[in-house]
């Protein structure tokens, strides 16, 4: 079966080397998936600047240049010209609109070109809808950053990049949308869970921890804040055990969930000359096996942070209390570590 062309979206414009850079995305199958084919488009040289993508379309996939596609980038390179006349044309700024361009093949509704920039938006954004409905979240998530060149405070958008950026892992922009989202929604709860969320992962307890004081002065019901919150406290060296009686009495399930899969009970600054202990010591040290011990570390996120995979004290009884005191284990550990001959101050 011969391929079958989607779209064909601009990527940059180098207005010192006159190169057009752009991607074809085409369906390779009957199955939904994208193929992507890079190249070029050199301006301000003799010949038809489109020949490199007429090549290609010939050699890759068989096609003729689609028609909207040729008129489409004619317009756009006759835009940048017009740009490049200016006096300030140079400028690699001035020519960020050009990312946000994209041509459907057949179909001049579902191109960017001649359009004003609110239908533009709409565009982009019905784009990202249905490649998101494919399975093509990446495809979706680039679309929709364009879409913030011409609607930087579009939240519906920044709503999804946030959701997205979380769902990768990707903590730094999750950060950078988040915030973008606050100042477009400052008293949006869900802007400000995620962007707490977002600085606990980058290790920013302290801001973290301001972002859900925000959200819990607000609703002092909030079972994520309260989580969030307690686990500010946690890295920090803080009491983080009533903000997680809190979230328990709101929803035991939940907190349960989050204590055992996701919590992180290591310490960012750990007391100095603090005591470890080896794992071959710790059978003996909470009465119980060493395939327990073991079963604890990788089920359980008993933290290993000391000295060559040991356990520190004080996030051992950190995450022994918490197994404890949320009934956690099978049965409770009959240990808790010696008092401290001075205690810490509490973040």
């Amino acid at each position: 079966m011969r391929a079958h062309l989607r779209f064909l979206i601009l990527d940059d414009f180098d207005p010192d080397t006159g190169e057009l850079a752009l991607r074809v995305a085409c369906q390779p199958g009957p199955e939904p998936g994208l193929e992507l084919i890079r190249l070029k488009l050199h301006l301000g040289r003799a010949g038809n600047p489109l020949e490199p993508l007429v090549r290609e379309l010939r050699t890759h996939v068989q096609m003729p240049l689609p028609t909207l596609w040729e008129h489409g980038l004619k317009t756009i390179i006759h835009a940048i010209e017009e740009e490049l006349g200016g006096p300030e044309g140079r400028h690699a700024l001035r020519y960020l609109w050009v990312r946000t361009q994209l041509l459907h093949p057949a179909e001049p509704a579902r191109s960017t070109p001649n359009h004003p920039v609110a239908r533009q938006v709409e565009i982009l954004r019905d784009w990202a809808h249905h490649l998101d409905q494919e399975g093509q979240s990446l495809r979706a998530a680039e679309i929709l950053d364009r879409l913030l060149l011409l609607a930087p405070r579009d939240v519906t958008t920044l709503a999804y990049l946030t959701t997205f950026f979380r769902s990768q892992g990707m903590a730094k922009e999750m950060a950078s949308v988040a915030e973008r989202w606050l100042k477009a929604e400052p008293g949006r709860i869900e802007a400000k869970l995620r962007h707490g969320e977002a600085l606990l992962r980058l290790g920013r307890a302290q801001e973290a921890r301001a972002a859900f004081e925000a959200v819990l002065k607000v609703h002092p019901v909030h079972l994520l804040a309260h989580l969030g919150m307690a686990q500010a406290l946690a890295l920090l060296g803080g009491n983080l055990f009533p903000h997680l009686d809190a979230a328990q009495e709101l929803d035991p399930a939940a907190t349960a969930s989050v204590l055992r899969e996701s919590f992180d009970y290591k310490l960012q600054v750990t007391p100095p000359g603090e005591r470890t202990y080896r794992l071959e010591e710790l059978p003996a040290l909470l009465g119980i096996s060493g395939a327990e011990v073991r079963d604890y570390i990788q089920y359980l996120l008993l933290p290993l942070s000391g000295p060559e995979g040991s356990v520190r004290e004080s996030e051992l009884a950190r995450w022994v209390g918490v197994m404890n005191r949320y009934a956690l284990l099978p049965s409770g550990l009959n240990w808790s570590a010696p008092t401290p001959r001075k205690l810490p101050e509490l973040a």
